[in-house]
């Protein structure tokens, strides 16, 4: 079967569940991970190197389960994760989170306000996208990366392996205040915690509701700011001084997350959009 025709099949079944687009990136994905077939090779219509059966993959495709853990990795920010049930999928918009703490510790570096080696803490890290993204393009930085998920955690220590980057995992509740006394000070600290509030289930797509781990992704409708709430007091108590905090938000909320850190009196905070025009950080600078 030629790479063309395999293309063909494969996005035929997959377009009876996914729109022309997706569907299309989809089989890219499969064809380049289980059979090393770049895009050029389906333009050219090169032959396959070896037989694919791909019944099953079409099975969990068409089940709504997403192609990255299918495949079991994804990219971000120019480096590959390996990804599983235990832990989200890295989205385009937390790249946006890592770019801002680049240019943000840069610039405060550059006028000599923050340290060249800062002690950076990520809260809730995952699959460690954000802490070994940041440790990666923050030479000389100290990366302390926590989470509650024993299986996350192993997942994250795997990838940064895998990205060859020192980064101290630890296993903290961090909504058990009790720990934050224990904890040192950091330069930087660095959040994407849970913040999709349940009333917002029935909005979301069945690939993120039906797969992706809930204890990673939702709180509860009537404390929906319950993280940014320890963040922000645990940040004003351990951030070094001209320190600063970035989190990622719930889009519904951000004047009212901005505001928690101007009562714990930060000198600085601001709401700042992404690339699709919505509320989807807040920065703020002690």
């Amino acid at each position: 079967m030629s790479t063309k025709k395999i293309f063909q099949e494969l996005f035929s079944e997959i377009n009876a569940v996914y729109d022309e687009n997706e569907a299309k990136s989809i089989v890219y994905l499969l064809l380049e991970h289980f059979q090393g077939i770049s895009k050029t090779d389906i333009l050219l219509d090169n032959p396959l190197k070896k037989a694919f059966d791909y019944q099953e993959i079409i099975h969990r495709i068409k089940q709504h389960e997403p192609v990255q853990y299918i495949i079991g990795e994804t990219e971000f920010y120019g480096r590959i994760f390996k990804v599983s049930p235990a832990t989200l999928i890295p989205r385009p918009e937390t790249e946006e989170l890592v770019e801002l703490t680049i240019h943000t510790f840069q610039d405060l570096a550059k006028k000599q306000l923050i340290p060249s080696s800062p002690k950076i803490l990520d809260i809730g890290t995952g699959t460690g996208c954000i802490a070994i993204s940041t440790a990666a393009n923050i030479q000389d930085s100290v990366v302390t990366a926590f989470d509650i998920s024993e299986e996350a955690l192993k997942m994250a220590k795997q990838n940064a392996l895998l990205n060859e980057v020192n980064v101290n995992f630890e296993k903290v509740d961090f909504l058990d205040e009790s720990v934050h006394d224990t904890l040192p000070v950091f330069d930087i600290i660095l959040s994407n915690p849970p913040y999709v509030m349940n009333l917002e289930k029935q909005e979301m797509e069945h690939h993120v509701l039906d797969f992706e781990p809930h204890l990673a992704l939702f709180v509860e409708d009537e404390n929906p700011l319950i993280f940014y709430k320890a963040i922000a007091k645990f940040a004003k108590k351990h951030l070094t001084e001209n320190g600063f905090c970035i989190v990622e938000i719930n889009q519904a909320f951000g004047t009212e997350t901005a505001d928690l850190f101007w009562k714990e009196g930060f000198k600085s905070v601001e709401v700042i959009k992404d690339f699709f025009g919505k509320d989807r950080m807040v920065k703020a600078l002690l």
